[in-house]
């Protein structure tokens, strides 16, 4: 049967998570490929893979460029043919039912899929949270993207292999922010249809994770992903004068969620500090009461 749903894995030393992480695919119910690219791994990532893909011909290893998660993601996406394609990280978790689910919404969605993400520890034990599908607007998805990113993981959006050859992939030249910048990319196409109930991804909370890593450019006032969106034509083309403010929100965005990966991770009196810092560069935070709600509510937990 051929696949209906490509998933693309990036890993470099995931081998405390890429089993568990195979383990919730394979279950799935809907005919799937999966390429995992190992990036320049120095642990038993690739031992690991290569024992699914020996009991399991869904699963194919390959190595990576070893030139960071965007390049690996688009070196796998060049070995895959299904008409849709997921990009799931090595170390988070599908639910059950997940693939189905996506697949039943797909049929009226030109652009792409989005379902719930649940944040879970290292150990995978369920940590509190609000729903990211509580920030989805009913229409005109971009600018609510661009503003906040209420995807947060790519593990939670399903995407149309045609819009991916659209808008060209992943930007390899950004570090971080780069899945944010290509899923507005996206989102300029047309707004994603939403995946109704549960979550469909458990998103794992790591303390060298991406976010926290980020979180010593926190007071940076040129963002790389952000200048990528000012600079692309079509983005100033549709928003005019509306990107700059638009993006300043996201900035304020990026700025608190630092605050809160330096909170849950680091030490808490620098995580403070930050907050005072951002209270005098960032005094327009206080103007979004319903996010600044959202962030207490997630640090206070």
């Amino acid at each position: 049967m051929a696949p209906r749903v490509s998933v693309i894995i990036p890993a470099r030393n995931a081998g405390p998570y890429i089993g568990q992480t195979l383990t919730s695919l394979a279950a799935q119910q809907v005919a799937f490929e999966a390429i995992v690219i190992n990036d320049g791994s120095s642990d038993t990532t690739a031992e690991v893979v290569a024992a699914h893909s020996a009991k399991d011909p869904r699963f194919t290893l390959i190595e990576g460029p070893a030139k960071g998660v965007s390049a690996a993601r688009n070196a796998g996406f060049e070995q895959t043919s299904a008409p849709w394609v997921l990009y799931l990280d090595a170390d988070d978790l599908l639910a059950a039912d997940a693939l189905g689910r996506f697949i039943d919404t797909a049929e009226n969605a030109p652009i792409a899929v989005l379902g719930g993400v649940s944040r879970i520890s290292e150990d995978g034990s369920a940590l509190p949270g609000d729903s990211n599908l509580d920030l989805v607007p009913q229409r005109d998805h971009l600018s609510a993207l661009l503003r906040k990113n209420f995807v947060v993981n790519g593990g939670a959006l399903l995407i149309r292999r045609s819009v991916i050859e659209e808008v060209g992939g992943y930007d390899t030249s950004l570090a971080y922010g780069e899945d944010w910048e290509f899923w507005c990319r996206l989102a300029e196409r047309g707004d994603f249809a939403t995946v109704p109930g549960g979550p469909v991804l458990l998103y794992r909370q790591l303390p060298g994770g991406a976010n926290y890593q980020a979180r010593g450019s926190v007071f940076a006032r040129n963002v790389p992903c952000l200048r990528k969106i000012a600079d692309n034509p079509s983005m100033r083309a549709r928003l005019g004068g509306r990107l700059s403010s638009i993006l300043r929100a996201r900035q304020i965005d990026i700025f608190w969620s630092g605050v809160r990966s330096e909170f849950q991770f680091g030490t808490r009196a620098r995580a403070l500090t930050i907050a005072l810092g951002g209270l005098f560069l960032y005094p327009d935070s206080v103007a979004r009461p319903k996010l600044a709600l959202r962030f207490l509510r997630s640090i206070l937990r």
